[in-house]
């Protein structure tokens, strides 16, 4: 009996363990996401709302640049999300979607007032080409 005493102890430990620390990572999770989520809906929310605002106004310039920057910030995130595959091992989808932007890019180049800005999307650009797209 003595020696199951400390087993009986350990598991329940464990167990208790397992419990306390589930409900403390999805509680502080389950907060995490949805003040991403929140913060998420209203960027997009002030990107639309400034965009449509400078669409009534008529000041087309004004919606260029803020549809460029929105695409700037976009390019960065997909290139934080695309160490997986290689550019070969991509999805069809996604090849023909970085071709079409790459594309665009080259008939549009933009400089921002950060070049540092400026660098990382050309960066991202030229590591997600294929092997046979220049």
């Amino acid at each position: 009996m003595k020696k199951i005493r400390p087993l009986l102890f350990l598991i329940l430990a464990l167990l208790a363990g397992w419990g306390i620390g589930s409900y403390t990572s999805d509680h502080f999770y389950n907060k995490w996401i949805q003040r991403y989520l929140a913060r998420n809906a209203l960027d997009g929310v002030g990107d639309r709302l400034a965009t449509l605002n400078a669409l009534r106004a008529g000041d087309t310039n004004q919606v260029v640049e803020l549809l460029e920057s929105q695409l700037d910030g976009q390019i960065m995130a997909l290139g934080a999300t695309m160490q997986g595959p290689p550019a070969a091992q991509r999805p069809a989808a996604e090849v023909k979607l970085l071709a079409w932007l790459r594309d665009y890019r080259a008939a549009y180049p933009r400089k921002t007032s950060r070049p540092e800005i400026d660098q990382k999307v050309a960066a991202i650009l030229t590591a997600t080409n294929p092997p046979d797209h220049p």
